[in-house]
């Protein structure tokens, strides 16, 4: 079975071996069983440890060679001494996928036990994920099979990290504000299946909008790049590497064994290629979340429709480094917008100050703004709490011409429950201006690519 197929038959396994699984869940085996369990699995459940009959209400195996029937995958949460066994028995159940979440490999000097799986795989056929991995989730089969936590929000993002913690926060960013998730992936070691294969398997797949890294080393460099400039084809790929310093090449090392490589050199193929490269864990959320909700804008010009003046200006001083212009208000713009009631406060320029706790006198100020195509992104800049940004909110706001997004940092409840409700209605939504226009900048640079390599191919943009 190649990479593809394998990953392909992991994500949407009907039925699962949890080699390890407990009834504790201090332990890891019963934190993975009771994740996939609360994360809504619809498929098989296979337990197996020799010292209980029944795990958290599901019958318990002795071995793998117990259970009846075929098996997809075998989840493998043993000591490593052990999991090459566990390997082998896999085999001869005819299992072809194991997601190995076991530490204790080459990330502590031990390659010795790691080449020992990987010339098990090479001889037998079955694949890897892992080992050293927090685990897999892919949603579209509400599969969890994490330690924690349990993810529910289904969306556009497939995560991609070498951190079970930056996998966990962003993935738990995307929950918290409605965006959610396709996949989170964690790679820990990498001993077979690498980051560039599951780059290359999200490129096609349907379920998935933007593919999002962080990534401390690149296990084949020309693999790597190869299947990098086929997927930013197909949709945006954004990137977060680790390793521009000396301490950061040692301490990407000691975590996962990985080898940083020239940051200056990778940075610039990967902008070349048409891929988003940030140097920050929230600026790769929010260019994730800009590239995947904000509709394609038709230029960088960016009017700004804001709640607060000092807001609007944390907005406008992030423009010109994000590659975006604020243009000015042609006088006729000036006369329509001073006649919707903006109030004596409103200062009528771009940004546009307007001081009021209802999303409707936005809305009108934002169809003005659209009818003399001064825009083409608005943005709503909700500094203090807008009473109504609700989905009624943001299916008016789709019918406008300019792309949309929004900043809700009005703070306590509201903004939360304003974020989330928005978030699940698919708008982009930020909780900082100068997040707000870093997401936008990235919709923008990528908007921009497409239609560069539209022209150098001959197309019609």
């Amino acid at each position: 079975m190649n990479k593809q197929e394998a990953i392909q038959t992991v994500l949407n396994s009907r039925s699962l071996a949890i080699v390890g699984a407990s009834n504790s869940t201090e332990k890891f085996g019963g934190m993975t069983m009771e994740t996939i369990i609360n994360g809504g699995y619809t498929g098989q459940l296979f337990p197996v440890n020799p010292k209980s009959h029944e795990i958290m209400g599901i019958k318990a195996y002795n071995r793998l060679m117990d259970i009846p029937g075929t098996v997809d995958t075998v989840v493998i949460i043993v000591p490593a001494r052990f999991v090459a066994d566990v390997l082998r028995q896999a085999v001869k159940k005819g299992i072809k996928g194991a997601i190995i979440m076991t530490a204790g490999f080459k990330e502590f000097g031990r390659m010795d036990l790691e080449e020992e799986l990987l010339e098990i795989s090479r001889t037998h056929g079955i694949r890897i994920m892992g080992p050293n991995i927090q685990g897999v989730t892919y949603l579209p089969n509400k599969m969890n099979a994490m330690f924690s936590p349990v993810f529910k929000q289904h969306g556009p993002l497939a995560v991609i990290t070498q951190s079970g913690s930056v996998t966990t926060a962003l993935a738990e960013w995307a929950e918290r504000d409605g965006v959610g998730i396709t996949a989170a992936i964690n790679l820990g070691n990498q001993t077979d299946i690498c980051e560039a294969d599951y780059i290359d398997y999200f490129a096609d797949d349907p379920q998935t909008g933007t593919i999002v890294c962080y990534l401390e080393g690149i296990k084949n460099g020309p693999k790597f790049l190869s299947v990098l400039k086929r997927a930013v084809a197909k949709k945006p790929v954004v990137i977060l590497k680790t390793g521009r310093t000396e301490d950061g090449v040692k301490s990407a090392a000691s975590h996962t064994g990985s080898l940083a490589g020239n940051h200056a050199v990778f940075k610039g193929i990967c902008n070349q290629y048409g891929a988003t490269c940030v140097k920050k864990l929230t600026q790769l959320y929010d260019a994730a979340k800009g590239l995947a909700l904000i509709k394609p804008p038709q230029g960088n010009r960016v009017v700004i429709l804001s709640t607060s003046g000092g807001s609007a200006t944390l907005a406008s001083d992030e423009a010109e480094s994000n590659g975006l212009n604020l243009p000015s208000l042609a006088l006729e713009t000036k006369k329509e917008l001073g006649t919707i009631g903006l109030g004596a406060m409103a200062h009528i320029t771009n940004p546009l100050d307007m001081p009021a706790n209802s999303s409707h006198l936005y809305l009108k100020a934002a169809q003005i703004i659209d009818k003399y195509d001064l825009a083409d992104i608005i943005l709503f800049n909700f500094a203090d709490p807008v009473m109504d940004a609700d989905e009624n909110f943001v299916n008016a706001i789709r019918m406008l011409t300019a792309s949309v997004s929004v900043c809700c940092c009005g703070g306590g409840k509201l903004e939360l429950s304003s974020t989330l409700v928005m978030g699940k209605a698919g708008t982009a939504v930020f909780p900082a201006p100068e997040r707000a226009m870093s997401g936008i900048g990235a919709a923008v640079r990528r908007s921009m690519f497409l239609k560069r390599r539209n022209m150098d191919q001959g197309g019609v943009v």
